[in-house]
């Protein structure tokens, strides 16, 4: 079979066993790999009302057929799990190296289960794997970790992931971390592993996939670094990246300021993609064999007034919007010397800076003072005291330890007048992105399976003209609706561009290389994975891939108790008015709308429209009979 190796790695910590499955062809192309592999594992493996991080837990790496030919944007890999954070079924995307090393050392997932007595580390090469001791690794910091493992190994080119500090100490929003700076960054996966003992997983290897059709693979490789050669778009995202985000959002109203409370922001140039790259940077980073190099790594010799190690990269949007205008903190240095001990000790800094907003909030409303604090003061603006709790959440210390258990917990904790603060969906914080100005995110955030997410459908911005050709692939032909609102378009928009995207990290390649607007559209997608595993993969495949990891999900979440009921939006979205001046001055969340759109959506997908769940029907449509 090309592409694959056909080999998947089950390890069982808890007996320190392992066991080889090769399974046909048809798991393959049913499964394909990455987002909707993990799914299958999980919601086959895990019981139900398992504790996230006990050792019934399941946690699965895996990558597609794609990952490591050479071409543009497929460096990515997946882990999968139940999340601490949501109690719901989690994935979460990475790039980096890791996923491509993996491919070349002899596997397509690798699928852990148990837990080790002692702290280890699970070292895959060329085909071969052994759990290592990891004693003199725990409570260490993720660079002093990959450089043990690379000495200990005599190897500098180990692909190291791993929990962090963070995750040993069960942070809830621990991240997973390869290369010190790619990360599969949301849910609290990186707790899972660290419950299970595990604080690494080292890959090397040197077999190249065998692939149908490299001449073609080739082509399109070339295609797409002409387009990032020349002059335009492309160009510009290679320059700033993710962080032109902070002036289109800004533009329509959609800034997260000042815990959720604003849009728009007076100082939101501070922290602006120019000013990031005139002052923080010297050139773009990127992932393996990746032309579009869009990572915002942080220059060498920034001393003052912190001193910032290059190695762990540097701040993307989600960071700047989160630990940034989210806390009305304008200070780069201080927003990159979080991102770098979130790095360090390894957690997601959507949910870090989510929490950290809201403890600000708290302050300033009365809810909270030093006394209840340990003599932490956590006000809007204070950059020395972000970069302060960012540690003491890193390190569980102080007040850090009642943070560290995410917003929903600490809420809950501190009563009902707090919890008019709070801004999370299943207990998850909320990435960068309003859904008072975007009714998508509105959307998605309140309906996605594992909680807000700004990356598991497309943006409002499609519809915002007429729809590209792209688009019009998906069936969807109508456009010239504001980003704000809520309506059938947007429901629908929803379910079909839900599906491409889960099809696309199904497939493990990047959304920034492989989407509606990027180097490469759907067509480009079907041409890479049919050259490279010699199928004759469709569109209607691909959609239908993306539709079974996402019911997999629903169906992994009712059984655990999720529903309707879930998916909706916090109070303050529906109350409180926008308090900045800019274009959505006064707006909150239509209810009634949403509610309109939520049932259209769920209809669109063939789920029950008072529950949200999965019909049976759906499912079996979609080779899930299994599930029911």
């Amino acid at each position: 079979m090309k592409g694959y190796t056909q080999k998947i790695l089950h390890v069982d910590l808890s007996r320190g066993s392992f066991e080889v499955e090769e399974p046909p062809e048809s798991f393959y192309r049913k499964y394909a790999g990455g987002a909707c592999m993990g799914a299958y594992y999980v919601t086959k493996l895990v019981p139900p009302k398992v504790d996230p991080l006990s050792p019934d837990n399941v946690l699965v790496f895996a990558i597609s057929a794609v990952v490591g030919a050479p071409i543009h944007g497929n460096a990515r890999h997946c882990v999968t799990a139940k999340s601490p954070l949501t109690g719901t079924i989690a994935s979460s995307e990475g790039g980096g190296y890791w996923g491509p090393e993996l491919k070349f050392a002899g596997f397509d997932a690798v699928v852990i289960r148990g837990k080790a007595a002692k702290p280890v580390y699970l070292w895959i090469h060329e085909g071969r794997y052994e759990l290592r001791d990891a004693a003199g690794l725990w409570g260490r910091t993720t660079g002093d970790v990959q450089d043990a493992i690379r000495a200990e190994l005599a190897d500098e080119r180990i692909r190291v992931a791993q929990c962090g500090p963070a995750g040993e100490k069960s942070v809830l929003f621990a991240a997973i971390t390869n290369e010190l700076k790619h990360f599969n960054g949301r849910n609290g996966l990186g707790a899972v592993m660290g419950s299970k003992n595990l604080r690494a997983l080292a890959v090397r290897g040197t077999a190249k996939p065998e692939l149908h059709d490299l001449e073609t693979i080739q082509r399109l490789a070339r295609v797409g670094a002409a387009k990032v050669r020349d002059p335009g778009f492309f160009q510009d995202f290679k320059k700033y990246g993710t962080t032109l985000n902070v002036t289109w959002n800004t533009d329509i109203g959609g800034l997260p300021t000042k815990n959720w409370t604003m849009g728009t922001w007076d100082k939101a140039d501070a922290i602006s993609a120019e000013t990031y790259q005139e002052t923080m940077m010297d050139s773009s980073g990127t992932c393996w064999a990746c032309a579009q190099a869009c990572k915002r790594d942080v220059k060498s010799g920034i001393e003052k007034p912190w001193t910032i190690e290059s190695r762990y990269g540097g701040p993307e949007y989600e960071t700047i919007g989160m630990v940034g205008s989210n806390c009305l903190v304008s200070d780069l240095n201080a927003i990159a010397k979080a991102n770098e001990l979130a790095s360090k000790y390894c957690m997601d800094t959507i949910s870090l800076g989510g929490v950290i907003g809201f403890v600000m909030e708290c302050f300033e409303k009365g809810v909270l003072t030093t006394r209840d604090t340990e003599g932490l003061e956590l006000r809007f603006g204070d950059g020395e005291a972000l970069v302060k709790a960012v540690e003491m959440i890193g390190k569980r210390e102080g007040f850090g330890d009642q943070m560290a258990e995410g917003l929903a917990r600490l809420a809950e904790k501190l009563g009902p007048k707090a919890q008019e603060f709070a801004v999370t969906v299943k207990g998850k914080e909320f990435p960068a992105h309003m859904p008072t100005a975007k009714g998508l995110m509105a959307l998605i955030y309140a309906l996605n399976p594992f909680g807000p997410d700004h990356v598991s459908s497309d943006h409002d911005g499609s519809l915002s003209g007429e729809p590209n050709e792209t688009m019009k692939g998906l069936g969807l032909y109508e456009g010239s609706v504001a980003p704000y609102e809520l309506n059938f378009l947007k429901a629908q928009h929803l379910a079909y561009t839900q599906r491409a995207i889960s099809a696309i990290d199904s497939w493990s390649v990047c959304q920034f290389t492989f989407n509606n607007w990027s180097m490469y559209g759907f067509t480009e997608l079907l041409q890479t994975i049919n050259a490279c595993t010699g199928w004759d993969y469709t569109m209607h495949e691909f959609l239908q891939l993306g539709a079974r990891r996402i019911n997999l999900m629903k169906a992994f979440n009712a059984r655990e108790g999720f529903g309707a009921k879930d998916d909706i939006l916090p109070e303050r979205l529906y109350r409180d008015p926008m308090q900045d001046e800019g274009p959505r001055a006064g707006q909150v969340v239509d209810r009634e709308k949403f509610l309109r759109a939520r049932e259209d959506y769920y209809r669109l997908n063939g789920w029950d429209p008072v529950s949200g769940n999965p019909l049976p029907a759906t499912l079996q449509e979609l080779g899930l009979g299994w599930v029911l």
